[in-house]
């Protein structure tokens, strides 16, 4: 920052103290500065002109002892039809490129201004032959924003002319046929045939699909001379969702490419950039190192209200922009009926984001002609607003007559109306029937998977682990973890979880799997178990132990962002399906915050949109007397979304168990999510330990494991850290006729597997038991399945019901869990 752009530019005084006298030059800085601060405020941005320009005080050039003739270069420069909010931008560089860029004389080619006529007027045709076409159809039309297709098609045009090869968007669904048809190149008849309903994707494949503005569409486009891969992200409902999820796509090419080659855009609405908090999280992760792709270009479609919401009930800020404040990234207001001013924005927009490699927005101001929808009827409660709307002639027609052209849209007009016949016989030929919906995927899952490792080489990857760099001053407890935990590896007892663990990860990375770990404070573990990081105790000098190995790992510590992160590691895995990603939350509860990209996505994208995912989410769980909080991970919901071979869920009981299931991810055949209970008690419980030889060769991942007790006069199944309590009290009273057989994998079920663990107990009464309330846990989705495999019925122990997961002070836990105990035992 230079040193009189320190001073306020409506404080003449303090410019007089910096040059000695109040000279032409230090005023014309300070009203420079005044305009880069609040001219946009100033700018005519409102199509309908109901809101009009404000005059803020700091542009008055009087007070600068200037004439109002000094002032008209910045007026025209920042009070035009663009408004350039850039005063926040504290980084010296890109405040004043940005600065140049607005107060630079700039217009278009007269072949840019024929093509942006010709992009609306498209549009325009397009729209209407819909709602001719298809009456009472839902499209949500772009009808009043159709400058949003010129200003996509600048910014897609430039990020391409500056190295882009891989074009990712997602966002909201105004005008979504309109765009995929003319913005990304999606096929006119399958854009009718979809419009209008016919399927996707054949039943055959065996997906639920999507309603028709919900999907996506990826092809190839030739853009100025240019080979370009075009990703337009399906979307649930709730559109903010899918802005970190195409990021997380675009990371996963970056990586392999450069950031230089991926081009983000997230569409926004006024109402959902605004409104919705996921948008704060994904500003917040865009210049974090690993989150970063080389900045987004966030485009706001603002038609000034929500459904039926008016600005000043939907929000507090001057803007529906102000968020993007949080990372001071630029923000460009514009009149979407300029198309001209559209086409500059979006050239700058793509500039800014190749030269910084960071986030930029533009707000679009336009307007709705319709409602929300096309059968809503928007008269109802915006009745003056849609009189200036009513009155306001077609876009084309504005831009045309300013430019003394008019448009011709006969070859679209025909080549829609081709669409429209052969629609009428188009049907899906791709994609084939996807493997992981056949209808034996629950089966398929539970298939054994050799994920053994040679014992030497799990040796020598532990003393890889374990060695700090030669002279590290280690903290002493962290010299004895690691002293710990190479002894238990070499001598191949006490195996714990966090170095089983280590293990599984070093194997994969050891055999040319790349491995992506993160979460809140994951990189030492929550509860101090992990140490993946060693740092000098006198130079804060930090060493991955990982590092060094065959393949990369990218360990991370992340913010205490849950929603955006699930959703950008979910999508980054979809383009990434020969690394291991493994995102752990905190604590288990953690994931309500993100439940709805758990729901949305992580649940139900393949059988929506046929994407496929090995992404393996951590959910510390377990009743451990810490209160109602952080103590459920809540297994009820994960298996209330269980369903066609979604994904697996897990609540492993030894550490080794666990190391199979982290390596099933990459070693197996199929591609689906994980999701582990992981343990908080077990980590240093000191029944919960494997051995080295539990991880060797021929070894993998149980489902289910037996008991051998002859006669058994009862048989406990339960799953995790229940059966280390449970076995205790077992051995420490000498109980001998007590069957416990642990289910490893709550979904799928393998239903063979626990049938053989229950062979032997045909005249055993059986009991699920589970730490969790009644209403809480496995029971309620187990019940009947239990059942069905065994021919009778199952008695429940558990906690009582409760609306809180577990007990505030501690005693009454422990009185609760010695309850539990007691009754699967029968020693009450």
């Amino acid at each position: 920052m230079r040193d009189d752009e320190a001073y306020g530019a409506g404080d003449p005084g303090a410019l007089e103290a910096l040059f000695g006298a109040r000279t032409e030059a230090g005023a014309l800085i300070g009203l420079a500065e005044a305009y880069r601060r609040s001219g946009w405020r100033a700018a005519r941005l409102d199509p309908l002109g109901l809101a009009l320009p404000e005059a803020p005080e700091e542009l008055e050039p009087g007070r600068y002892g200037l004439e109002p003739a000094d002032a008209a270069p910045l007026r025209a420069a920042y009070c035009g039809t663009i408004g350039w909010e850039i005063g926040h931008v504290q980084d010296r560089a890109r405040r004043e490129w940005l600065a140049a860029r607005a107060e630079e004389p700039w217009r278009p080619a007269p072949a840019e201004q024929a093509g942006a006529l010709d992009m609306i007027a498209r549009g325009e045709h397009l729209e209407a032959t819909f709602g001719r076409r298809m009456p009472g159809t839902k499209t949500f039309g772009l009808a009043g924003a159709e400058g949003y297709l010129v200003l996509t098609d600048a910014v897609i045009r430039a990020g391409v002319a500056l190295g882009a090869r891989h074009v990712f968007a997602g966002g909201m669904h105004r005008g979504r046929f309109t765009q995929m048809g003319l913005n990304f190149g999606k096929p006119l008849t399958r854009l009718v045939a979809e419009a209008q309903g016919t399927p996707e994707m054949p039943f055959e494949t065996g997906a639920a699909s999507d309603v028709p503005y919900h999907l996506g569409f990826e092809g190839q486009a030739r853009i100025g001379g240019h080979d370009v891969t075009m990703w337009v992200s399906p979307h649930p409902s709730h559109l903010s969702v899918v802005g970190p999820v195409m990021q997380g796509r675009a990371r996963a090419i970056a990586e392999r490419e450069g950031a230089g080659a991926v081009l983000s855009v997230i569409y926004h609405t006024d109402a959902a950039i605004a409104g919705q908090g996921i948008n704060m999280e994904v500003f917040q992760l865009s210049g974090l190192a690993p989150f970063h792709i080389g900045g987004t270009i966030h485009l706001i479609l603002n038609n000034q209200i929500g459904f039926t919401t008016e600005m000043r009930e939907a929000r507090t800020a001057r803007s529906c922009a102000d968020i993007a404040k949080l990372v001071e990234a630029p923000v460009l207001h514009v009149n979407g009926d300029d198309p001209e001013a559209l086409l500059r924005v979006g050239q700058v927009a793509a500039e800014y984001r190749a030269r910084f490699g960071a986030d930029i927005v533009v707000d679009m101001v336009c307007y709705r002609r319709k409602g929300h929808n096309e059968i809503d009827e928007p008269h109802f409660t915006q009745p003056m607003a849609y009189k200036a709307i009513d009155a306001m002639p077609k876009l084309s027609e504005q831009y045309g007559s300013r430019i003394g052209q008019k448009p011709d849209v006969g070859g679209f007009a025909s080549e829609l109306d081709r669409a429209f016949g052969a629609a009428k016989q188009w049907a899906p030929n791709g994609p084939p029937p996807a493997p992981g919906l056949a209808t034996d995927i629950e089966a398929r899952l539970c298939d054994p998977v050799e994920t053994g490792v040679d014992i030497e080489t799990l040796r020598r990857l532990g003393r890889h682990v374990t060695a700090a760099p030669e002279g590290m001053a280690l903290h002493p407890k962290v010299a004895r973890f690691l002293d710990a935990r190479a002894a238990a590896i070499e001598t191949g007892g006490g195996i714990d979880w966090a170095t089983a663990e280590a293990l599984a990860l070093a194997s994969l990375a050891d055999q040319g799997t790349p491995v992506r770990f993160g979460g809140q404070d994951s990189i030492r573990g929550a509860f101090t178990q992990r140490h993946l990081a060693l740092f000098d105790q006198q130079t804060g000098v930090r060493h991955i132990v990982l590092d060094g190995l065959a393949a990369r790992v990218d360990l991370y510590n992340a913010p205490l962002i849950e929603h955006a992160i699930l959703a950008f590691e979910y999508g980054r895995s979809t383009l990434a399906p020969g690394a291991l990603a493994v995102w752990e939350a905190q604590f288990g509860d953690f994931l309500n915050v993100c439940q709805p990209v758990f729901d949305q996505v992580v649940a139900c994208a393949e059988d929506r949109w046929l994407f496929e995912s090995a992404l393996t989410i951590l959910l510390p769980h377990g009743l451990d007397g810490g209160g109602p909080d952080h103590a459920t991970a809540r297994p009820e919901r994960l298996l209330m979304a269980c369903a066609k071979g979604n994904m697996r869920l897990v609540n492993a009981s030894t550490p080794a168990n666990f190391f199979h299931a982290l390596r099933r991810q990459m070693v197996g055949p199929l591609s689906k999510p994980l999701v582990v209970l992981s343990p908080k008690a077990l980590l240093r419980h000191p029944g919960c330990v494997s051995r080295l030889d539990e991880m060797g060769p021929g070894s993998g991942f149980r489902t289910v494991i037996g008991d051998d007790v002859e006669n058994a006069s009862r048989a406990v199944l339960c799953t995790g850290k229940l059966y280390h309590f449970l076995e205790a009290e077992r051995r420490q009273r000498g109980i001998e006729d007590v069957a416990m057989i642990r289910l490893e994998q709550l979904y799928p079920l393998d239903e063979a597997a626990i049938a053989a663990a229950l062979k032997p107990c045909r005249k055993a009464e059986l009991v699920w038991a589970q730490e969790e309330p009644e209403n809480f846990g496995y029971f309620g989705w187990l019940d009947r399945r239990l059942e069905d495999i065994a021919g009778r019925r199952w008695r429940l122990v558990s906690r009582p019901a409760s609306p809180s997961a577990s007990a505030g002070p501690k005693v009454w836990d422990d009185r609760h869990l010695k309850a539990v105990i007691d009754a699967a035992l029968d020693l009450r």
